[in-house]
């Protein structure tokens, strides 16, 4: 049985789910059209794919191998006797380092991270504190603990994925002591990283496709049998190949919108943050509704989710970016005025100048929950999930 069906939620997950595609009304592509096809489009909604999702999934799947290493050493010393605070400060870098791919990727959870149940499986919180214990004293359970145990047994979230992890290495914004961390609490997070590392590296497969990522990894999901099936194998597929038959998109300014505006993309993770991500904890002033509350990382996680997008609109991360292959140059030409709205309705969001935006939460997040100190932040993204919207109808009206 592979890995990924093993989440008691998936099958269910599936059968209510509209794959969160604005343009499908079924898991069936659907035959292309081939209107409006242009060489331009063709060569944004690659960019897209290769340089934006999947290098991003890449660098996660990177580094949370890195990661599920750093846990090892831990526990391994831990066991033996000889843990130092660097083993727990080296967790707690190869978290932060994963965390941050992770969060650019919530822009793009529409496909494979929703329909097999990665994301809530991964990054569900609060931690259920109370199960956790009972977990940590059950005998029988520990002694066989791994990396499967969890994939199995964890569907969605509370004992699982990053914010389980965190909770064992970090302690009000940095590494816990080495002395407060119990050999079972190691074992824990040792397992935890391996099932976090197998859900990045199924994530990679299904849009890169099985057959284009590296040996290691291959030889890694044929031994977890979690090879991806054709259900999501290749999902980068869909937006190359968008307007030809075999994709799930008719035309290609349906998938540019659809990368836009649907709920699992970055209108949905601008709504998020706002709405969802910041309000919930400024509104109930309960810390338990914080994400990243342990390590403090709260700020950094909402600016990352914010640069996603920005790497999704300006045509790819950082240092694979093409501008001349982007929704901004796309739109430029069609709307310079739109376009540039929405350009800096990304920039004032981020706030890398601490002046607007995301940029004025006051650190740490969690200690600074009072409603006039995050009235900005929440607006920018409101305004952001409001421009992203207007650009998807003006795309639509004005192909």
């Amino acid at each position: 049985m592979k890995k990924f069906f093993k989440f008691p939620f998936y099958m269910a997950l599936v059968a209510t789910l509209t794959v969160n595609l604005s343009s499908c009304s079924n898991d069936d592509p659907v035959p292309g059209t081939g209107i409006d096809n242009t060489e331009e489009l063709e060569g944004i909604l690659s960019q897209y794919v290769d340089n934006t999702v999947i290098v991003t999934y890449s660098r996660l799947a990177d580094a949370t191998i890195e990661l599920e290493e750093t846990c090892n050493t831990l526990y391994q010393h831990k066991v033996a006797g000889i843990a130092t605070q660097t083993d727990v400060q080296n967790v707690c870098d190869a978290w932060i380092n994963s965390r941050k791919f992770w969060e650019y990727s919530e822009a793009f959870l529409l496909g494979p991270a929703t329909l097999q149940g990665i994301d809530p499986h991964i990054d569900s919180w609060p931690l259920d504190k109370t199960a956790l214990d009972k977990l940590l004293g059950n005998t029988q359970i520990m002694e066989d603990l791994d990396a499967s145990y969890i994939t199995t047994n964890y569907g969605s979230g509370g004992l699982c994925g990053f914010h389980a992890l965190e909770y064992v290495v970090f302690e009000s914004g940095k590494a816990k002591d080495v002395s407060k961390i119990s050999n079972n609490e190691a074992k824990y997070a040792y397992a935890v990283s391996g099932d976090l590392k197998l859900q990045c590296v199924i994530l990679e497969a299904s849009w890169a496709g099985f057959e284009n990522i590296n040996a290691d990894k291959k030889s890694f999901l044929e031994e977890e049998e979690a090879v991806p099936d054709s259900n999501v194998d290749n999902w980068g597929e869909h937006f190359k190949n968008a307007g030809n038959a075999g994709s799930r998109y008719r035309t290609q300014i349906e998938a540019l919108v659809d990368l836009i505006k649907a709920d699992k993309a970055c209108f949905g993770i601008a709504n998020e943050v706002g709405d969802t991500k910041i309000s919930d904890p400024v509104g109930s002033q309960n810390v338990l509704d914080v994400e990243s509350w342990y390590s403090y990382n709260s700020k950094t996680d909402f600016q990352d989710n914010i640069r996603g997008i920005q790497n999704v609109i300006m045509g790819g991360v950082g240092d694979k970016r093409d501008e001349d292959k982007s929704v901004y140059a796309y739109l430029l030409q069609k709307n310079a005025a739109l376009a540039n709205e929405l350009k800096a309705a990304i920039e004032n969001c981020i706030g890398e100048d601490g002046k607007t935006g995301l940029g004025t939460i006051v650190y740490p997040f969690r200690d600074n929950l009072q409603p006039e100190k995050n009235q900005a932040a929440i607006a920018s993204c409101q305004a952001l999930r409001d421009k992203l919207s207007e650009v998807a109808t003006y795309l639509q009206e004005n192909k």
